[in-house]
């Protein structure tokens, strides 16, 4: 059995949440990161509405780079958007159907996100310092995630209106 889709409105809200929050934690990059994290991998992308997926990517691409202040910035965001894409494409291809699953691409999905924005920042900005923020995204992977499946399952398919 497949997992509803949540509505927009409601991950329109989650992603606009997300994204003041990550403006909120600037002086405190590490979860800023994870929050970061939270928006581009697991809160933006939509099957059938890549648009809107990628605007939200781009912003928190923008946030992020705005508080760290690199001297060229795009790498985060262009990275953010590609990610946000290729996840919204699986969601519609290969629907999730529990939890475990959602938990294991996530985890992927990290790994492949740390080491593209790094690489897109590195070709923007030049050779900068890796940071842990990526250890700690995943390191917090199993609450993130749980708390991401949660908030975007919760109210889908009750029947009620």
């Amino acid at each position: 059995m497949r997992t509803p889709a949540p509505t927009p409105t409601r991950q329109n809200l989650l992603c606009a949440a997300a994204l003041g929050l990550i403006f909120l934690c600037a002086p405190f990059p590490s979860l800023q990161v994870i929050l970061h994290a939270i928006l581009v991998l697991a809160l933006a992308p939509r099957a059938g509405a890549p648009l809107a997926g990628a605007l939200w990517a781009l912003a928190a691409g923008w946030a992020l780079e705005g508080s760290y202040l690199y001297p060229h910035m795009g790498g985060t965001a262009w990275a953010d958007m590609t990610l946000t894409l290729l996840t919204g494409w699986m969601a519609g291809r290969w629907p999730l159907e529990g939890l475990k699953g959602w938990l294991g691409r996530l985890a992927a999905l990290t790994c492949l996100h740390a080491l593209l924005v790094h690489g897109a920042v590195r070709l923007a900005a030049g050779p900068h310092p890796w940071g842990r923020g990526w250890l700690w995204t995943l390191l917090s992977l199993p609450f993130w995630g749980w708390l991401a499946w949660r908030l975007l399952q919760a109210g889908a398919g009750s029947g009620r209106r």
